[in-house]
């Protein structure tokens, strides 16, 4: 039996939709925050949680408030996830 360190195709959909904006109904993120899950993932697995706002801020060197609280609730979430290691 095998295993494997990648995350799973929901972790990262969930991922790009809080990153997006997630709200009631929405149920699919927009392709470029799609792209940037593995990294926002990448990142949130470090706990780095202002370079993590920065990364969905789009890098700007100050992320907003919004991007924060986005931040926030990824690391919080992906804590949640067990390790496949």
């Amino acid at each position: 039996m095998s295993t494997t360190n990648e995350p799973s195709a929901n972790l990262l959909n969930e991922v790009a939709l809080i990153a997006c904006g997630r709200r009631e109904g929405k149920t699919r993120s927009c392709r470029s925050c799609a792209r940037k899950a593995p990294a926002l993932l990448n990142i949130a697995s470090t706990g780095a949680l202002d370079a993590l706002a920065a990364a969905i801020c789009g890098g700007h060197s100050r992320a907003c408030r919004d991007c924060h609280t986005k931040a926030e609730a990824i690391i919080n979430e992906t804590m949640a996830v067990p390790c496949n290691a």
